[in-house]
Formats: structure tokens, C-alpha cells, sequence
């Protein structure tokens, strides 16, 4: 089956068969007793329930935030590896900086393998993490199995969402030609889940979420494993990544990703620094048009404008940040910040070439994102870092 207009957040299935003639009994513990040879086998053991899948595989999955040149997005990806990450390769398309949260950590990722042909990445971090390492289904799930997508939608923390196999074998066209062979899926997706994992209860995974279809209710698109299984053993074996996307003029030494710590216990921390760690990571690389982007048009508009807030910057770029606490609730919050950055004496307040910043940031959620509405110094200037 053909299907088109798929958004990015010939072979036929196996069929049993028995050739045995011997007839069995039950036995009054759930066991069943051969009448040809008498041997007893125990019931196959009942699923596990979705809240036990999750408290197992969670450490392994991670939120990516991903800069270009142009603008950022999120995605979420799962590890494989110690150091390595499956996702969908349009999370990670064009990547000028990648990172990956897991279990409140943010770490570097460079694209190691990429096929946009089959919607598949695979990502290496820098500094390997003991988070859960799945492992790829060999079978192909059946139709009407129980399968749960696992991600970071719309901004929001690590969310499951359930369905079952609703189709197999579909070929989907994402706009820059067809994905055979795909499993589809009325577990709910949007926009955060592309890369994820799409599971089955015994945890293991059946699909890399890459798809929905926005004029279909329910209808949704997954890589099937066997595919995924494939492509990362062929990539594992590489060892040089893909260049990331040079925008110009990045202010940062190497990769410009920072170290971003969470210690408020707010339930929009994550998501309120994740909009933050998108904002340095432009600035960064010299991406400053999506750097700009995580303003709100108001606050932009109080700069001047991109170009003259960029040539504010200066040579200024960011080295680590903390998210202390967020306060307040609904659509506007306050995030108190501790922000160390580093620039030339020139650029720096009182010649400063490291600076530690207390920041309060009023952060507003536009309906699909956190936007930075304002920034206040309610404990002064820097102070030069000791």
C-alpha cells in the first residue's frame, strides 16, 4: 500500500505452520503435556505491563536539540550503545550542533550515519552514558500487536503514548521520494517524537518513529527494525562522523556545545532550558538567525532586529549553564539562571574575558514552543570567573 502527504514529526509476513500430528493436554498449573512424548512445557509468560517497560528502558531515552543555521527543532533518539544514539535522520538533517539529553545530562553528538532516504541517523556522543541500551526486534510484530511510542512531543517531558500495528509493508512518500516497507501505527505522534522508539512490551524495539499523517486520524509511521538493525551495524563500524553545517563566523572553539545542568525541580525545567540550551548553542556556532528565532517577535523587535542584536554578541559565547529554579505556572514563567561565558577583554563588561551572569528570564510558551520574553540582572553585572 502507497501512502502520500506523510509529515515528519512486496515481501509478506510469516506464517505459522505445524506439521505435528501429536495432540496435547492442559494440565491444572497452565502447563501442556505432549501425548507423543510426554514432556511438559510451562505458558508463555504474560506481557509486561507498560508502566514495567517504561521504568526499564527510560535511561535510554534522550531529547535531541538540534541547531542550524536557519533555525532549531527537537527531536528524541534512543541508545544503542554506550556513545550511541539512533533518531530519524530529518531530526538531525543540516545539523550545525547537536545535543543529547539524557537522564538530565547534555552531551555533544556528531551524525555518524545518515540515510535521509530511509529517515535513519545515527548519532555518537562524546562521552559515553549507562543509560538503558535496546535492543531491535528480529521479528516482525504482527498485525494488531500492542506497540507504545516513546518521546519528546510538543516540548514536553518523556511521554508514551499506546496504539497497535495497524498496517505493515507501506510505502510512504515524504516528500523527497518513498520509504518502503514501513510499519504503520495508531499510536498517537507529533511533532518531538520523530526518532524515537516505537515498542513492543517485552521492550524491545519494533520501529524508529519518522511520520504521521496530519489529514488522517490515528495514522502514523515507523522505520521497521530489521531495517534499523541493519543500517546501524554498517555504520557502527565507521569511524569518522559527518561535518556539521558552518554557518560563518561562530564565536565558540569547536562544536560550541556547552554543559547545561537542571537543579530546579519545576516540571517545565527541562523544557524551559531546553529552549535556553537552543539559544546559546546558535549563538555558539555563529547561527544567529536561529538564535534570534527563540526570542519572542516583541523581544526581538526591542533589539533592532537580528542583525543588530547579532553584532551586539560580539565575541561572546556561552560555557556553561544552570537552571537553578523556575517559578510560576501556564503560558509565562521565570527562570533564574547561573550563565558563565567567555569573550574577548574588548567585548567582555569591565574587560572581563570569562563572566558568571545571574539571569532572570521570562520565558513565554507561544503554543508550540518556550520563546524568551525578557531578561532581567536582579543581582547586577558579572562577575569575572574564579
Amino acid at each position: 500500500m502507497t501512502e502520500t502527504g506523510a509529515q515528519r514529526p512486496p515481501s509478506s509476513p510469516p506464517i505459522a505452520t505445524s506439521t505435528s500430528t501429536s495432540t496435547s493436554t492442559s494440565t491444572s498449573t497452565g502447563a501442556t503435556t505432549s501425548a507423543s512424548t510426554g514432556a511438559t512445557t510451562s505458558a508463555p509468560a504474560a506481557p509486561k505491563a507498560w508502566p514495567e517497560v517504561v521504568a526499564e528502558v527510560q535511561s535510554g531515552v534522550g531529547q535531541l536539540s538540534v541547531t542550524r543555521c536557519d533555525g532549531s527543532s527537537t527531536g528524541t533518539g534512543f541508545l544503542v550503545a554506550p556513545d550511541l544514539v539512533v533518531t530519524a535522520a530529518h531530526v538531525v538533517d543540516q545539523a550545525s550542533a547537536i545535543t543529547a539529553s539524557l537522564d538530565g545530562t547534555a552531551i555533544r553528538g556528531v551524525v555518524l550515519g545518515f540515510n535521509k532516504l530511509a529517515d535513519l541517523a545515527l548519532v555518537r556522543m562524546n562521552t559515553p552514558v549507562s543509560g538503558h541500551q535496546f535492543t531491535f526486534e528480529t521479528i516482525e510484530p504482527a498485525l494488531g500487536i500492542d506497540v507504545a511510542a516513546l518521546g519528546y512531543p510538543d516540548g514536553k517531558t518523556l511521554t508514551l503514548t499506546r496504539g497497535v500495528v495497524s498496517g505493515l509493508h507501506r510505502d510512504i512518500d515524504l516528500g523527497i521520494g518513498f520509504i518502503g516497507d514501513m510499519i504503520q501505527t495508531d499510536a498517537a505522534i507529533n511533532p518531538g517524537n520523530s526518532g524515537g522508539p516505537l515498542l513492543g512490551q517485552d521492550g524491545l524495539v519494533s520501529g524508529v518513529v519518522s511520520a504521521y499523517l496530519p489529514q488522517a486520524q490515528s495514522t502514523a509511521y515507523a522505520v521497521a527494525a530489521s531495517r534499523v538493525a541493519k543500517a546501524v551495524k554498517e555504520w557502527q563500524a565507521r569511524g569518522v562522523p559527518l561535518a556539521p553545517v558552518d554557518c560563518g563566523g561562530a564565536p565558540a572553539p569547536d562544536s560550541g556545545v556547552f554543559s547545561m545542568k537542571v537543579s530546579s525541580s519545576h516540571d517545565q525545567a527541562n523544557n524551559v532550558g531546553q529552549a535556553l540550551l537552543l539559544h546559546g548553542q546558535g549563538i555558539n556556532r555563529g547561527a544567529y538567525a536561529a538564535a534570534f528565532k527563540q526570542l519572542t517577535p516583541e523581544l526581538g523587535a526591542s533589539f533592532g532586529g537580528e542583525a543588530k542584536w547579532s553584532e551586539g554578541l560580539g565575541s561572546s559565547y556561552w560555557t556553561k549553564l544552570d537552571v537553578v529554579n523556575v517559578i510560576g505556572a501556564g503560558n509565562s514563567l521565570v527562570v533564574n539562571v547561573l550563565l558563565q561565558t567567555r569573550q574577548d577583554a574588548a567585548h567582555g563588561v569591565a574587560g572581563q574575558t570569562c563572566s558568571d551572569w545571574r539571569i532572570a528570564y521570562t520565558m513565554a510558551w507561544d503554543g508550540a514552543a518556550w520563546r524568551i520574553a525578557g531578561t532581567a540582572l536582579p543581582h547586577g553585572g558579572p562577575q569575572a570567573c574564579t
